[in-house]
């Protein structure tokens, strides 16, 4: 039985490497405060130097991110019919922050009324970005080994609690002008010059999991969250950075020093972090 897979531009994958491995993916749009007028779509066509560049050419920057739509995922998914494909894996970013799940799901159910033969299966990857390479990328593992449709999306939404992701920000401005934490956390954040940790946890939500001052003392910080305290240590990890790569390069060098052994991916994150935390953040991505 041929399977296909999804994902969304939410993930950070490549869409070179996506192509090759024959997925599938669905982009956000994206508005930008300088042009709300125009609306852009995360994919090929988007331009993410440009994008990062308006942080330091633009006053008072933002972006925003919007799921796909219900129609975006039915299209993705006639493409596949009409490609022999009999069953899809989709793969989205974390229900607990993106309308993104509910776009697939209702696509599900436009794609029923007018092909019933397709089955489509859904895995909410209760996190973001990388996550959602690494779960896509044990499904075609899986898929090598044989297991069908079924068995595949069940040990995915097992295997989603073994990925952890920390993600390092170098400053409170952004969260704040997108409404995500109070006035009070932010004025007593920026009077302390606090950098925060956030965690995605178990529900698929964001959290702080510490504050430091310094951001070398955050890699060490991440480092000692991820392997809890140096006990665990993860098979593979993403350094994901948002377009610094001499921050992404520090951060390397401490994951070298203190996990040995342990695969390490470096990749630029697009807009689904960066619109909601800003430039320069530095995340640690950890499959065990």
């Amino acid at each position: 039985m041929k399977i296909g897979f999804i994902t969304d531009s939410g993930s950070d994958i490549d869409l070179d490497y996506a192509e090759k491995i024959g997925v599938k993916v669905v982009p956000l749009t994206v508005t930008f405060s300088d042009a709300d007028d125009v609306v852009l779509k995360e994919d090929r066509s988007f331009n993410l130097d440009s994008y990062y560049s308006k942080y330091d050419t633009v006053g008072d920057f933002s972006a925003k991110t919007a799921q796909p739509t219900p129609n975006d995922f039915f299209t993705v998914y006639e493409e596949l019919a009409k490609e022999g494909v009999e069953e899809i894996i989709v793969v989205t970013l974390s229900s607990g922050l993106s309308g993104t799940m509910n776009s697939a799901r209702l696509g599900v159910n436009m794609l029923k009324r007018k092909n019933d033969k397709v089955k489509v299966h859904l895995v909410d990857a209760l996190n973001a970005s990388y996550s959602e390479v690494l779960l896509i990328e044990k499904g075609l593992k899986l898929q090598e080994q044989g297991l069908d449709a079924d068995e595949i999306a069940k040990r995915l939404r097992e295997h989603v609690k073994n990925i952890k992701t920390y993600i390092l920000l170098p400053s409170l401005k952004y969260l704040r002008r997108g409404g995500r934490i109070s006035v009070t956390k932010y004025i007593l954040g920026t009077l302390l010059r606090k950098k925060p940790i956030t965690v995605v946890n178990e529900e698929g939500k964001n959290e702080v999991a510490a504050t430091v001052t310094e951001t070398d003392e955050g890699f060490q910080k991440i480092l000692e969250l991820t392997s809890e305290n140096f006990s665990r240590f993860p098979k593979q990890v993403i350094v994901l950075h948002g377009n610094n790569e001499q921050l992404a390069g520090r951060m390397e060098k401490q994951v070298e020093k203190y996990f040995k052994d342990v695969r390490i991916i470096k990749r630029c994150t697009g807009v689904t972090i960066s619109a909601h935390t800003g430039p320069d953040i530095v995340a640690l991505v950890s499959e065990f």
